[in-house]
């Protein structure tokens, strides 16, 4: 009797060790393998694009430049613009392949109290294969061209330039987000009367006004 009761007391010692363990065994869960894309950022088919969008202009400083025709001299001197500004604009591109995209834009752009009107010249300049597992896609671009001011004090035309960076994001299909942020330089001129107050003739002075400044941007690209 004495020895059935030592048997079983010792198969439910072995029983418990085999439970506990049994308990120390990991088993793996099977996890779903995620599934590859592949996202075409570009419609080659479509080689023409409709952008709009706006930004933000953050003034960092101005430089004036003073030259006298009479006397042969130029004054040059800092300056501080009152405020920073924005703008929109709309514009057309033109793919001339996978990595290059020109075209034009224009708009209104409001910086340091002045109202203009630029229409520039785009370039951008993509990185990167156009079909990969991303949606996006890196740039470089460039604005050129001139610029029109509206008012007496300043004359009309002037000019802009810019250059920077960007990020593409594709949305859709057909619709893609560009981030963007870079230096502008705007160019303007004063007007101004001297006659009546010193001995110079305001026609034979040529006054020039350099704001620069970063700007950040937002724009929308269809097709």
């Amino acid at each position: 009797m004495q020895m059935k009761k030592i048997l079983m007391l010792l198969v439910v010692v072995f029983m418990c060790g085999a439970v506990a363990e049994a308990q120390n065994i990991y088993i793996p869960k099977y996890k779903k393998k995620k599934e590859v894309r592949d996202y075409d950022l570009e419609n080659m088919e479509r080689k023409w694009t409709i952008t709009f969008g706006g930004g933000f202009d953050m003034a960092l400083g101005m430089q004036n430049r003073i030259h006298y025709k009479d006397y042969n001299e130029t004054v040059k001197y800092d300056g501080r613009p009152e405020f920073s500004g924005g703008g929109a604009f709309v514009g057309y591109g033109y793919k001339l392949g996978q990595h290059v995209v020109t075209g034009v834009e224009s708009g209104f752009l409001f910086v340091d109290k002045m109202c203009m009107w630029p229409t520039v010249g785009t370039l951008k300049v993509f990185y990167g294969p156009v079909t990969r597992q991303h949606r996006t896609r890196w740039f470089n671009y460039a604005h050129l061209g001139p610029q029109l001011y509206f008012g007496k004090s300043y004359k009309t035309i002037g000019a802009v330039a810019s250059a920077g960076v960007g990020m593409r994001l594709l949305m859709a299909k057909t619709t893609k987000v560009d981030f963007q942020v870079g230096y502008r330089c705007t160019l303007r001129r004063p007007e101004f009367d001297m006659m009546g107050k010193y001995e110079l003739d305001a026609k034979n002075i040529n006054y020039q006004q350099y704001i620069h400044g970063i700007y950040v941007g937002l724009n929308f690209v269809l097709f």
